[in-house]
């Protein structure tokens, strides 16, 4: 292999070294590499609670340097639901109680399928939701990356209604969260040895 940059080397834009079809490949979701932020509208502002440690993994099918989709992509991602915070432990009690985190500890999120968005590096994906014990459909977009050989980054974003999951929105006092909120992902992932 000859290193980016030296005289007959050729790297992908998405950093993984030609040939071109890679072919289906594992990759399993670096925990300290991958969060969820909720961001709430509340009468007060904007609240935001975030999570690490998510864990999962994605087997999708690479050929030059971008997800090949005529193989449909699978993934699962569970998000440890009692590590959302906002750091103030009031609203994150109640945020905790609201969503039952004791009874229902973690949400899992299962790719069905996607599709790419032109030739942006944006899919549209679609798969289920299952979180406080409800599984709902879901769709969205995002965006998928590979900066180095082995690493695939995935970011997206998508609004979600909490009564769709039987979630009462949060209220603290005279605090009143909107039902509406604002879900923002980062993954990586690393090719499984």
């Amino acid at each position: 292999m000859i290193p980016n940059g030296e005289a007959g080397g050729h790297r992908s834009p998405s950093g993984l070294d030609d040939p071109i079809d890679r072919g289906v490949m594992s990759f399993r979701i670096d925990p300290e590499r991958a969060g969820l932020v909720l961001v709430a509208r509340s009468n007060a502002g904007p609240i935001t609670f975030g999570a690490t440690g998510l864990e999962g993994s994605i087997s999708a099918h690479v050929a030059g340097g971008e997800v090949a989709t005529t193989v449909p992509p699978a993934a699962r991602l569970e998000v440890p639901v009692q590590r959302l915070t906002c750091g103030n432990g009031l609203y994150d009690a109640e945020l905790l109680r609201r969503v039952d985190a004791r009874l229902f500890p973690r949400a899992v999120i299962e790719l069905r399928d996607a599709s790419p968005v032109g030739a942006t590096g944006r899919y549209h994906v679609e798969g289920v939701l299952t979180f406080h014990g409800v599984t709902r459909s879901v769709a969205g977009s995002v965006a998928v990356s590979f900066p180095e050989p082995g690493r695939m980054v995935i970011d997206g974003e998508q609004m979600l209604d909490m009564r769709h999951f039987e979630i009462t929105p949060p209220a603290v006092a005279i605090l009143r969260i909107y039902p509406e909120v604002r879900v923002q992902l980062h993954v990586e992932a690393d090719v499984d040895a």
